[in-house]
């Protein structure tokens, strides 16, 4: 380390002493000049904050008359240096003492150097450090908070510091902890708006802190502002709509909870479940997927196929007339001229299993068609559901094929296909965005079965059955944060179980990703789908859910004062009638008064 003791003092010393100060100057990160005998000098207080003054006082040695009446130079050494400079100077008292204020701008070193004077040889005390905290002035501008507001902030750090980091920091049970980070500007300040949710009504602490970033100041927090955070006039009106009735509400925006009422308390989301399963769906397969029905060949021979020719349906839930005419031209497209076996079915992609855990006997299959691999006309005829939706498509291709001069020797059926096919021609889906905007807006539970079960065969490999379609959405579900009880794809089991909480936070998680945006856009708006009837005028996207004494709603909504989309999910467990009514009312305040 540099020397801080000049040189004329250490040229009067003794060489064992010179030694001695030399070994301690070499270990030493504050090297001391060694004087006999030595003033003493002392800092009250040792730790301070820019600004602050501090006193430094002490006493010359009491050694041949040389206390009193001597010129004491208070000298100062910045801890990122070697050199000392002169501060200021007084006499001694008589009885040797000495006093001294100063403002250090920096966390630095003061010694005292007595000046030689009547015989009395120069002498100095050993360094004494004074640490200089970093001042954090912080203040906020409000006028009277509550949840949903975003105040204005603004810090002042002195020193200046300009390009530096602060934090602001909130109070939690666990201590605190930092909500933002922000650069100071060139005049050592910087601004944020901090916004307070729901979860923070009561007394809210915020301070900023100035970690160390240079060898010149401690690190400096400023005083915590402590303020209280109300209810805003929208929640209370919310309030008044719900009640004391079972109703749970969720609200947010940007990952902050703007409103919540019983968010946590589990319950059966209907038709909602198909908002879960879209969400899957996207970020699973993309919006731009298309399915493919396939038709193949255990061989095919000079445009003829020997033996029978198989439908390979992968979970297209609109395969209909007119998908197989196009299968049939594409088929005339690859040279076939001739089929002397049949055209088939096949059953064994999606497993025939038309039932789930919380579905109602004798009920609830009057709402869903029978969900297979290969679909046909969505599995109805003229007289109800069909279970043989593989054997109608086989017909349908049949007459195509033979209207377009192909001939099909056998008659046609369905079944398990043999392993070893070759792929013939293929048709493809409309994109998975268009069949989750079929699904989402009627509300269709049909499609919701059906990519229940694609979802299943394309992640856990085939066959795609309900209960696993089930699971792979329960894991989707709990990876991206949620924890739900979920079987089947449309929410017609009055088994699932879900929490407003819940459907928040994975909205939250839609709106970060690429298919957030899509995602939105198949759900109804007001006056459009199953808000035919609700929410005319209201710049809502929102998926409902109903059964017997269940109703749900959730999804997104415009807020007019923020120019922003809020998400939302309100569940609850009443008549639907009176459900629409507070759901209904609730949307409108939000749009119109929230934030």
């Amino acid at each position: 380390m540099p020397r801080r003791g000049p040189l004329k003092l250490a040229r009067r010393l003794p060489i064992a002493t010179i030694a001695a100060t030399l070994a301690l100057l070499a270990g030493s990160t504050v090297p001391a000049v060694a004087a006999s005998p030595a003033p003493t000098l002392e800092a009250s207080p040792s730790h301070i904050t820019f600004g602050d003054g501090v006193t430094l006082s002490g006493s010359a040695p009491d050694e041949a008359g040389c206390a009193a009446g001597r010129t004491a130079r208070l000298e100062w050494s910045p801890s990122d240096s070697a050199v000392w400079t002169l501060r200021t100077s007084t006499t001694t008292g008589t009885d040797g003492s000495f006093t001294f204020a100063d403002s250090p701008t920096g966390t630095g070193w003061y010694r005292i150097e007595l000046v030689p004077s009547g015989g009395c040889p120069s002498a100095s005390s050993d360094p004494v450090r004074v640490l200089v905290r970093a001042r954090v002035d912080v203040s906020i501008l409000a006028s009277g908070l509550t949840a949903g507001s975003c105040p204005s902030l603004t810090t002042i750090v002195s020193p200046p510091k300009p390009g530096q980091q602060v934090e602001v920091q909130g109070h939690s049970p666990s201590g605190w902890v930092v909500l933002d980070e922000l650069t100071l500007d060139r005049d050592s300040s910087a601004r944020a708006r901090p916004c307070f949710g729901f979860d923070d009504l009561g007394i809210v602490r915020l301070r900023v802190r100035w970690p160390a970033q240079d060898p010149a100041n401690a690190t400096g927090t400023s005083p915590a502002l402590s303020f209280r955070i109300e209810k805003a006039p929208w929640m209370r009106r919310i309030d008044r709509l719900i009640g004391g009735r079972p109703v749970s509400l969720a609200v947010g925006v940007d990952g902050t909870a703007l409103y919540e009422r019983a968010g946590n308390v589990p319950r059966t989301p209907a038709s909602n479940e198909k908002l879960l399963l879209s969400m899957a769906l996207l970020d699973r397969l993309g919006a731009g997927h298309r399915i493919a029905t396939i038709a193949a060949a255990a061989s095919v021979d000079g445009g003829v196929v020997p033996g029978n020719l198989w439908i390979l349906g992968r979970g297209d839930p609109e395969i209909r007339r007119a998908r197989m005419g196009a299968l049939a031209r594409r088929l005339a497209e690859a040279g076939i001229r001739r089929i002397q076996g049949r055209v088939m079915g096949a059953v064994s992609y999606f497993r025939h299993d038309w039932w789930a855990e919380g579905w109602r006997p004798g009920i609830t299959r009057r709402y869903v068609a029978p969900p297979t691999a290969l679909t046909f006309d969505e599995n109805r005829t003229g007289s109800g559901y069909t279970m043989s939706p593989e054997r109608l498509a086989a017909e349908s291709l049949t007459r195509r094929l033979r209207a377009l001069g192909i001939r099909v020797s056998g008659t046609p059926g369905a079944g398990a296909p043999p392993d070893g096919l070759t792929d013939v021609a293929e048709i493809r889906s409309r994109p998975l965005l268009t069949l989750l905007l079929r699904m989402n807006r009627p509300s269709d539970n049909f499609y919701a079965e059906v990519l229940g079960k694609l979802l299943a065969a394309t992640s856990d490999g085939p066959p795609g059955t309900i209960a696993k379609g089930a699971g792979v959405l329960r894991s989707w579900v709990t990876s991206h944060g949620a924890a739900f009880s979920l079987h089947d794809g449309s929410g017609l089991s009055y088994a699932n179980r879900v929490t407003a909480a819940g459907i928040l936070h994975l909205l939250g998680v839609a709106d970060g990703t690429s298919w957030g945006r899509v995602l939105r856009g198949t759900l109804a708006t007001g006056g459009q789908g199953t808000l035919e009837d609700r929410l005319h005028g209201e710049r809502v996207r929102a998926k409902t859910g109903t059964l017997d004494n269940v109703s749900a709603l959730s999804g997104w909504v415009w807020l007019e004062r923020d120019r922003a989309w809020a998400e939302f999910s309100i569940l609850s467990a009443l008549p639907k009638w009176l459900a629409i009514r507070i759901e209904d009312g609730i949307v409108r305040t939000l749009s119109a008064h929230a934030r």
